[in-house]
């Protein structure tokens, strides 16, 4: 299970343990208990989320498949090797980004990463639409350049920015 996978798991529980807390708030005698009240819902929350997850699996029966129906009804869907390349990508995308000067990053985060427009990212960083966009390109310059394992182009704008 990889650390996102957990981490959403996680979030999900909290989430549910809040709506359980919420749907039988009445139930809550000693508001001095309030944290241990919590506990004992989340722990009812994780229990049954992994018991649903074991029947889960005793129950999904394993289908063998043979290559020559595989080739006669292909999927869309990416196979388990085009997926692990696609995350590694991710990765090395994640990890380039990151090591771009802070200004860069920034911006080319919010705008090609999270969707956000020029003048919300302006808003965001309290900078004006034009810096943004001169930002937005040397910074994308500055992240091909990483890609291509040009360490000392992508760390040439290090410090300076617009």
């Amino acid at each position: 299970m990889r650390y996102t996978d957990r981490r959403e798991t996680a979030e999900d529980w909290v989430q549910e343990t809040l709506l359980r807390a919420w749907r039988d708030f009445a139930q809550l005698a000693d508001p001095q208990a309030t944290y241990g009240w919590l506990l004992k819902i989340q722990d009812h929350v994780v229990a049954d989320d992994i018991r649903r997850q074991q029947r889960r699996h005793r129950l999904a029966p394993l289908v063998a498949t043979d290559d020559a129906m595989l080739q006669e009804h292909p999927s869309a869907a990416p196979g388990p090797f085009e997926e692990t390349l696609r995350q590694q990508d991710r990765q090395r995308l994640e990890t380039a980004v990151m090591s771009l000067p802070d200004d860069f990053s920034r911006v080319v985060m919010l705008r090609d990463m999270e969707g956000l427009s020029y003048r919300e990212i302006a808003q965001l960083l309290e900078i004006p639409k034009g810096t943004v966009m001169s930002r937005l390109s040397r910074g994308r310059r500055l992240l091909a350049a990483a890609l291509l394992h040009e360490p000392e182009v992508a760390t040439r704008g290090r410090g300076d920015s617009k």
